[in-house]
């Protein structure tokens, strides 16, 4: 399958690795990009393993969210043969946030 990136999925993902390399190092960003490209190499493959995003439920498009580390969701939807993938969510975060962002 096609993957394709938001503007605010690459942002977000900056800002993870901006933060654990600052605050861990860089060794530890390194990491976190590794598992993000792992985990996004086997969504290709397998693209409903993420499950149904519970917070993003009843609207006009079936969201999933795959875990990356302990702490972030990468929030996707499946468009034909094609994922786009739309926001690294930090889930210590407020679920009402993520609902509000994706509200259209």
């Amino acid at each position: 399958m096609r993957i394709i990136w938001s503007d605010e999925a690459i942002e977000s993902v900056d800002n993870t690795a901006d933060y654990i390399e600052n605050n861990f190092g860089v060794g530890r960003s390194i990491e976190f990009y590794n598992e993000l490209q792992e985990q996004v190499d086997l969504l290709a493959r397998f693209p409903k393993r993420g499950p149904i995003e519970e917070y993003l439920t009843g609207g006009n498009y079936e969201f999933r969210s795959l875990a990356i580390g302990e702490l972030s969701r990468l929030i996707y939807r499946i468009d034909g043969e094609t994922i786009r993938i739309l926001y690294l969510w930090n889930t210590r975060r407020n679920p009402i946030t993520l609902q509000k962002m994706f509200k259209r």
